[in-house]
Order: C-alpha cells, then structure tokens, then sequence
C-alpha cells in the first residue's frame, strides 16, 4: 500500500512538473530523523533560483544500507538547494523523514534587472 502512494506521488510529480519550466538536479546528504545519513539525487521541477520546487530524488542509506526514493519540497538557490522528503526505505517498506542539503546543478541564471547590459553604451554621455 505504502508502495503505490510512492509510485502514485511520483507519477503525479512527473506530470505536473513538465509544463511549467525545465527541470533543475542536485547531489546531496540527507539527514533521516530516527539517527541515518544518506547521500543522493534529486530533480525538482523548477530551475528558477530562489524559488520553492517539488522534488523527486532517490538516496542511499548508509547504515541501513539500502535504497530510499522520495518525494519532497525543496528551496533553489543558484547553487545549492535545502529539501524537506518523505521516503520509503525498500528493506523495511516503511516511510521516513528527512531533511537535506546539496549542490544544484542546471539552476537558471536570472540576470539582474538593474543597471545597463555589458557592451551597451549611454546616450547621455559625450560624444
């Protein structure tokens, strides 16, 4: 039952992410509450730093040695992205908590919206 709450979440993530913006990745640890560590991978929906994005990752966990998919919510930045997940252990099948951190890869660069583009000249300056 846990199984297929995971695997619908995750279909329904992939649906309503690819109409909207192009995805951003990200490597990262994961601290799961109940005392592991994991390191994984991540794809949120959204490549627009300084933004909120759905994420959708798989880690693994290092002293339960196994693999955890998840599904989360993650804050971008241009080049590191903080994330809340809930995950299925696939030893035990039974969910956990974590909360992570990581490099964000593929995250647009939105320029900035003050001052004159390099290369540009100022019609008010002599001539």
């Amino acid at each position: 039952m846990k199984q297929n709450l995971v695997y619908a979440t995750c279909f329904a993530l992939g649906l309503s992410s690819g109409a909207k913006a192009d995805p951003a990745f990200g490597v990262g640890l994961t601290y799961i509450f109940g005392g592991d560590v994991a390191f994984g991978v991540r794809v949120f929906s959204d490549d627009r730093p300084e933004q909120g994005a759905l994420a959708l990752g798989l880690d693994y966990k290092f002293l339960a040695k196994s693999w955890r998919p998840n599904v989360g919510a993650a804050y971008l930045d241009e080049d590191f992205y903080a994330d809340f997940s809930v995950g299925l252990d696939l030893t035990t099948q039974e969910l956990d908590f974590g909360i992570g951190a990581g490099a964000a890869l593929n995250v647009q660069n939105v320029p900035s919206s003050g001052g004159p583009t390099p290369g540009a000249t100022d019609p008010s300056g002599p001539l």
